[in-house]
């Protein structure tokens, strides 16, 4: 048996179907929309952790200003630590004939 409200509420909703038809769509929209974007996103997390495995790219950069050779072999020490590589870099300024302003650079 429907009370009176419910017929009133059924009664109400018709009147205004298309509003309610509009209000649906937008809310299926945005579910789509959030759901697109999510297996998006675990698909660029998948496809940077497989990138990253492949080519052994490192999980880890540092930078420091001064820090002693001696300390290489305390880092590969390190638990899970696969390969240590060092280097001295720099960034500088270049001067490029066709440039109207100056070029920068990173000297490795």
């Amino acid at each position: 048996m429907v009370s009176a409200l419910d017929r009133k509420l059924l009664r109400d909703l018709w009147h205004m179907r298309g509003q309610a038809l509009a209000i649906i769509s937008i809310i299926a929209s945005g579910l789509a929309l959030f759901t697109g974007q999510l297996s998006t996103l675990e698909s660029l997390k998948h496809t940077r952790d497989g990138y990253y495995a492949n080519y052994r790219f490192a999980d880890v950069f540092v930078s420091c200003k001064r820090a002693p050779n001696s300390l290489v072999e305390r880092i590969r020490g390190i638990n899970g630590v696969d390969t240590v590589q060092t280097r001295v870099t720099i960034a500088a300024s270049l001067d490029v004939p066709s440039l109207a302003e100056p070029a920068s650079g990173h000297l490795i």
